[in-house]
């Protein structure tokens, strides 16, 4: 009976957590525009897991904690393949942005409204910044103030450089400024800030660079070990002790990490 409603718990609880992931998820992928659906992507998570506890499981002789480790190392990766995308978006975005303003400007200074110059944005622009500005003119068609989709993009993007650009226009279209004149300001601060934070992630190379270097290369030798002499790194992976040294040592290095992370990142 304690083991029914153990299983019980972790099956509601695994529902539960199945609902918020696809919740959290959907507006992700609907940003990305990768047709995959929420439900496909979860279904992955679980493969990815599965792979992952059976890859550590063969290497640790299948010791549960190093299973569970693996299991729980495979569902993140879809996760974190998640997260780089959007950061290559954005990164892409931020770059395109570069050239969007001084074209809004210019399209504006011809005597094109706002809705007139972001369209000849997504004519003449690609991926992604005109996927984000057909959205944002598609939301205007159906009702939506302009003003509140460009928030709205802000909001799905998580852009500096973007959150500055709508709050100019915003505030702009509040106390009836030139709005041509103010992108073309705004173009240029922003142009600013990337020459500093470039000479910024220039000068802080090297501290990322150890943080590399402090989390591999313990696991590099330890490799190297194993392969010199399998039955002096087999313990690690064998006896209980061995499990709680390695859980320790990931711990250590993964807040070693961080401080590092913490230390080189400089906000401009």
């Amino acid at each position: 009976m304690a083991l029914a409603l153990i299983g019980q718990v972790g099956l509601q609880a695994v529902t539960v957590y199945r609902r918020r992931f696809i919740v959290q998820t959907e507006e992700r992928v609907e940003s990305l525009y990768l047709g995959v659906s929420p439900q496909r992507l979860w279904m992955l998570s679980l493969l990815a897991a599965a792979g992952g506890a059976l890859l550590l499981g063969l290497v640790a002789n299948f010791m549960p904690l190093l299973v569970g480790v693996g299991a729980v190392a495979g569902f993140l990766v879809p996760r974190f393949y998640l997260n780089n995308m959007e950061q290559q978006r954005r990164k892409k975005f931020d770059a395109q942005l570069l050239d969007a303003i001084p074209m809004l400007a210019g399209a504006m200074k011809a005597g094109m409204s706002l809705l007139q110059a972001m369209e000849q944005v997504t004519r003449e622009m690609g991926p992604p910044i005109r996927q984000e500005f057909a959205h944002a003119l598609q939301e205007n068609r159906v009702g939506k103030p302009v003003i509140q989709a460009l928030f709205d993009m802000k909001n799905r993007l998580r852009s500096e450089d973007l959150s500055l650009t709508v709050n100019a226009i915003s505030i702009a279209q509040e106390t009836g400024g030139v709005l041509s004149d103010l992108l073309v300001k705004m173009g240029e601060t922003i142009r600013s800030r990337n020459r500093v934070r470039s000479k910024i992630l220039t000068l802080s190379a090297q501290g990322r660079l150890q943080g590399i270097v402090m989390i591999f290369i313990p696991w590099l030798l330890a490799a190297v070990i194993a392969m010199l002499d399998p039955g002096m790194m087999r313990p690690m992976f064998t006896t209980t002790t061995g499990q709680i040294m390695l859980t320790i040592i990931g711990v250590l290095e993964l807040f070693g990490w961080l401080v590092i992370r913490r230390l080189v990142a400089i906000d401009v």
